[in-house]
């Protein structure tokens, strides 16, 4: 009997003493945990903000408004201020083909009887013309060629044609002879110079550089 309550003292106390080591290890959890709290640190990802700059290109359109500008072409009055009406020949003295030479205002000039209607021609038929006896190109003196119906410079061969208005056939002129703006009386059969269609060559004013005073009737 005694031997057994030995065997359960020492039991007792191995038992206490086991009890008493796990809760000392479990206090020394609890008091070590709390002593020594454990710190847990989190990293937070580094967020970088890229900054897209919008880069903008404006284009100006700039808008030019062209004028137009229209030049006319220079017109030639028929009759300058200055010209005076002058008689230059008679229609009885005109043949046809056999210029008359006149003169008006100081120039000589050509009044022909072409035989056929002309550009500015007068009496019955239409076919009397007058023209400047100056060459267009450098001022030389014409002559009437009855075959062509032109007249024709003997320096340059340049050729007018006496039926349409002293239009350049030939030659060096660039422009039209002068031609004689003619008037006709039929009671008379008169003809009068009143004036030239163009420059006469030589003059800027043919009627302001008229080479003499009009002679003549008015």
């Amino acid at each position: 009997m005694s031997k057994d309550k030995g065997v359960d003292s020492n039991r007792r106390a191995i038992i206490i003493g086991g009890a008493a080591a796990v809760a000392g290890i479990a206090a020394g959890i609890v008091i070590g945990g709390n002593a020594f709290p454990r710190t847990i640190t989190q990293v937070q990802p580094e967020v970088t903000t890229v900054k897209q700059e919008e880069t903008v290109t404006q284009t100006a359109t700039a808008t030019t408004t062209a004028t137009a500008t229209t030049t006319s072409p220079p017109t030639t009055s028929p009759v300058s201020v200055g010209f005076v009406r002058q008689k230059v020949a008679n229609y009885s003295q005109l043949q046809v083909g056999t210029p008359v030479t006149a003169n008006y205002m100081g120039y000589t000039v050509y009044i022909v009887r072409t035989g056929v209607p002309s550009v500015g021609g007068v009496g019955p038929n239409g076919d009397v013309v007058g023209y400047s006896a100056y060459c267009a190109h450098m001022g030389y003196i014409l002559v009437y060629d009855p075959n062509t119906r032109c007249l024709l410079c003997p320096q340059h061969f340049s050729q007018y044609d006496a039926t349409a208005g002293g239009m350049q056939v030939v030659g060096h002129p660039n422009q039209y002879l002068p031609q004689l703006i003619l008037e006709y009386d039929e009671s008379t059969g008169d003809v009068y110079a009143v004036g030239f269609n163009r420059l006469v060559y030589g003059t800027y004013n043919t009627a302001a550089q008229a080479p003499s005073p009009s002679m003549g009737e008015s």
